[in-house]
């Protein structure tokens, strides 16, 4: 008698993610939101669902929060408030607000920020609080915090950008290829990264869902940090950025990400 071998529920992905993986996975089972008409100088407002892979195809993988950016233009740069929330498998949800102003390089460097960091969610009782808030800026190569009542200053080289700052910065930059561009990234607008790269690696063959697509990828890399990879379709829209183990989805529907909305 023959026994046929039961499938492993644990066949490791083995692979960076991008969007064939991820569609093989799952994470991707539907078309890219459609195409509009988009222009990534004026003001616009992105929404992202956050999904995580846990290292494996068949199982644990799942969608863990939401992120909003809004980009507003002024005549002295630009501005961006951003929302993420992330939420963990016991229930807890981490929340992070921020006001950003930047300039409209090739980077978006930033100039001033605040920030709110805030918990919530099942048994938070009886815990000591996590919340903080938080302002920034940077002139010129002087960085400046105010946090808790404390202030700190330092010397940083420059450029400076931050991780969010980059969603916008990428969508401005021309599709071709070029000499890397080289900045340092404040992290979570917290933790000084530096020595970071980013450039176009050209227009990619991929599958997305139901679909076969050509879209244009960069990619980032720099101390501290798992290499970044953003996917952009013609009209220079952000459809998806990877990280590690962590990718950013662009959905008009993020709501459905229970509990993270």
């Amino acid at each position: 008698m023959v026994v046929a071998k039961k499938k492993s529920d644990k066949s490791p992905v083995k692979h960076p993610l991008d969007p064939t993986v991820m569609t093989e996975i799952g994470a991707l089972k539907a078309h890219p939101p459609p195409a509009a008409r988009f222009d990534p100088a004026a003001d616009w407002t992105a929404h992202f669902r956050i999904w995580t892979c846990y290292g494996h195809r068949e199982r644990g993988n799942r969608n863990t929060g939401t992120l909003r950016i809004d980009r507003k233009v002024r005549p002295d740069g630009q501005r961006m408030t951003v929302q993420q929330t992330l939420l963990n498998s016991q229930g807890k949800r981490h929340t992070i607000r921020a006001t950003v102003r930047s300039t409209t390089d090739a980077v978006a460097s930033l100039t001033e920020w605040t920030l709110t960091s805030a918990f919530s969610g099942a048994h938070m009782d009886g815990l000591p609080p996590f919340d903080a808030e938080a302002a920034g800026r940077i002139s010129g190569t002087t960085w400046e915090t105010t946090a808790d009542g404390a202030r700190h200053r330092q010397e940083v080289p420059s450029p400076v950008t931050a991780d969010w700052c980059l969603f916008e910065a990428v969508q401005r930059l021309p599709l071709e290829r070029k000499p890397p561009l080289r900045f340092h990234v404040l992290e979570g607008l917290s933790v000084l990264k530096k020595d970071h790269r980013l450039w176009y690696g050209g227009k990619r063959n991929v599958t997305w869902g139901p679909e076969k697509r050509s879209l244009h990828q960069f990619t980032q890399v720099g101390r501290g940090v798992y290499p970044y990879e953003y996917w952009l379709d013609d009209a220079h829209r952000l459809l998806l950025v990877t990280t590690g183990p962590r990718a950013y989805i662009l959905d008009p529907q993020p709501a459905k990400v229970a509990g993270a909305s």
